[in-house]
């Protein structure tokens, strides 16, 4: 059932059991009531021969007013007056003639409420009985239940009509939001859905809904984009290759060692671009990043500071590396050590790149505020502050100063992905008078902690 069909029902059930409790509760009044008022009718009946009895007892009883059931009992159980029906007097032994209070005779087909009263003279203890009808009761009562029922089950009825209206005046711009959603889906378009000018859950639904369409939106451009970037990527390798080939078939053979040079670094470019891109497909897929301890990463910092000075060989670049007086033997970082030495490779060959075979590259490790932080500087030219914010974009290189035309713009979208999955954060900027700085920090963590994304300790 849809959701106004429940809420309806749940509403009409609620109604009825609180109408029929009332209803019963009312009914149990009025009879209680009725009753009262017929006994306190009784009790007056009676009450004349008490006065009666108790002044004057050896005088004649008088007859009982016209419409009255009352019969006199003497001390030695004679009947002196009585106009009570013969079929009650027959059944005056089921009496309970020693309590006081009513009681109830069903005669035949008619019920009868019935007062016993005990009198007290100086000849002896009387008794009077006396008793009404109770037919005219009942129907007050059934014809009571009867406009209860009847009331009671139109209000329900109502209830159940106005619940119906509202929850339908309440869903509707849900079902608005439905609609604009299916308006959306079918035609591609770029809108959102309407939010309407109430502050209410329907409003923060529709604003939670945008936001997660605007997401999605974005990731899917990302998409795109990537697979634009790497398709225009891999065109100029494969285009490259494919030339050297042809001039191997068709060609110079004289040329032949030249030609194979080329299409080797072709080669080389492609699975480079590949592996990056598989890379950053791993950390992109959202699985929990392996774990490792301070003291692995700096031992696999140290091997690629290793592989950047046997790359530098030859040039006149000095590579430094600055070790943390007391790394955290317990503390955890949520980055496997190839993962981290990746990036610190990737950090080290765009240096080496703008060092241009001169230069200097300082390498610093700390722990710093419970955060394991990288930091690596150089002194090249550095780059332009209107590509900074662009700089861990994925396929994104400057047009000069730090690129050499062989980067595929991956090396800083996969470190800010990495540390990203690791909970932690990755920036950069220039440094005065020259040069680039980049630092990225990393949550320590114990062992059963979990990273929390996007804190840097402070600077």
């Amino acid at each position: 059932m849809s959701i106004r069909a429940r809420i309806t029902i749940g509403t009409l059930l609620i109604a009825a059991l609180f109408f029929t409790g009332v209803a019963i509760i009312v009914r149990q009044q009025v009879d209680t009531i009725l009753q009262n008022a017929t006994y306190d009718v009784l009790t007056s009946d009676a009450t004349p021969f008490e006065t009666a009895l108790q002044q004057e007892p050896d005088d004649p009883v008088d007859n009982p007013g016209e419409g009255q059931l009352i019969a006199v009992i003497d001390p030695a159980g004679a009947t002196r007056t009585s106009t009570l029906p013969a079929t009650i007097v027959a059944q005056l032994d089921s009496i309970d003639s020693g309590r006081s209070g009513p009681q109830h005779l069903t005669v035949d087909s008619a019920t009868y409420l019935v007062a016993v009263e005990k009198v007290t003279s100086s000849t002896g203890d009387w008794t009077i009985i006396s008793a009404r009808n109770e037919n005219a009761s009942q129907q007050v009562l059934t014809d009571l239940t009867t406009g209860l029922v009847i009331g009671l089950g139109a209000l329900t009825l109502l209830f159940g009509i106005v619940s119906w209206v509202l929850t339908g005046a309440a869903l509707r711009p849900v079902i608005q939001l439905r609609r604009s959603a299916d308006i959306i889906v079918a035609n591609d378009c770029d809108t959102l859905l309407p939010v309407g000018p109430a502050t209410d859950e329907i409003a923060d639904l529709a604003a939670t809904l945008n936001a997660l369409i605007t997401k999605l939106r974005a990731s899917a451009a990302r998409e795109r984009q990537m697979v634009s970037d790497a398709s225009h990527e891999l065109r100029t390798p494969l285009a490259v290759l494919q030339a050297q080939l042809e001039l191997l078939r068709t060609g110079d053979r004289t040329r032949l060692d030249t030609d194979l040079l080329e299409a080797e670094r072709a080669t080389v470019r492609l699975n480079q671009l590949v592996d990056s891109l598989l890379a950053l497909s791993r950390l992109d897929s959202g699985r929990a990043p392996a774990r490792a301890t301070v003291g692995e990463l700096v031992e696999e910092a140290g091997e690629a500071l290793d592989r950047a000075r046997l790359a530098a060989s030859g040039g006149q670049v000095e590579i430094d590396l600055t070790l943390p007086v007391a790394a955290q033997p317990r503390g955890r970082v949520a980055m496997a050590p190839l993962l981290y030495g990746r990036v610190l490779d990737n950090l080290l060959t765009n240096s080496l790149s703008a060092l241009d075979g001169e230069g200097r590259i300082a390498v610093t490790l700390s722990v710093e505020a419970d955060h394991f932080v990288t930091t690596v500087i150089d002194t090249g030219p550095g780059m332009s502050p209107e590509f900074l914010p662009q700089a861990f974009d994925r396929f994104s290189q400057e047009d000069h100063s730090r690129t050499t035309g062989q980067g595929s713009g991956l090396g800083l979208a996969i470190v800010a992905a990495a540390a990203a999955a690791a909970g932690g954060t990755a920036r950069l900027s220039n440094t005065a008078p020259q040069g680039l700085v980049i630092t990225i920090a990393l949550p320590v963590l114990d062992s059963d902690a979990t990273p929390t994304r996007g804190h840097l300790p402070p600077p």
